[in-house]
C-alpha cells in the first residue's frame, strides 16, 4: 500500500470519528449517546428483543451488551420482559418504553433530516464504503 492510500485511509478513519463524534453530540442532546439509540432503534424497528440477537447484530460479546442494557433499563428506556412459560429466567426479552420510543422517534426525525441533502448520493457512496470496509476487515 502506497504513502497515498495509507494516508487516504487514515483520512477516511478520522472522518468516520469525527461523524461519530457528532452523531453522538446530537443523540446526547437527547439523554442517550448514538450507539444507545442504535439499540433501541434495532429493537423497535428490527424485534431484535433477545439480548443475544442484539449482541450478534452488534457484533459485540454478550456481556458486553448486558451491560449497555443494564444502562438503559436503568434509565427506564427498556423494560425486561421475563419467561414465565417454562420458568428459565434466563431468557429475557426486552421492550423499549414511551420513553425510549419518544427518543428514537425524535432521533429519525433529525438523522432525516440531518440526511436529506445528501439522499441521492448517499446510497451510492455507502455501498462502496460498506465494500471497501469489508476488503479492510478481510486483510
Amino acid at each position: 500500500m502506497s504513502e497515498s492510500e495509507q494516508n487516504q485511509y487514515l483520512e477516511g478513519y478520522q472522518l468516520l470519528v469525527r461523524l461519530e463524534n457528532g452523531l453522538n453530540t446530537i443523540a446526547k442532546r437527547h439523554g442517550v449517546s448514538f450507539s444507545q439509540y442504535l439499540i433501541l432503534k434495532q429493537i423497535i424497528e428490527n424485534n431484535c428483543n433477545e439480548p443475544s440477537m442484539l449482541a450478534r447484530a452488534f457484533v459485540v460479546s454478550p456481556p458486553a451488551m448486558s451491560r449497555k442494557l443494564t444502562v438503559l433499563f436503568r434509565e427506564g428506556k427498556i423494560v425486561k420482559l421475563y419467561n414465565l412459560k417454562d420458568e428459565d429466567q434466563r431468557i429475557t426479552n426486552l421492550k423499549v418504553t414511551e420513553k425510549g420510543e419518544a427518543i428514537v422517534n425524535t432521533l429519525n426525525e433529525e438523522c432525516a433530516a440531518i440526511l436529506l441533502p445528501y439522499s441521492e448520493k448517499s446510497e451510492a457512496l455507502m455501498a462502496q464504503f460498506i465494500i471497501i470496509a469489508n476488503q479492510i476487515l478481510k486483510k
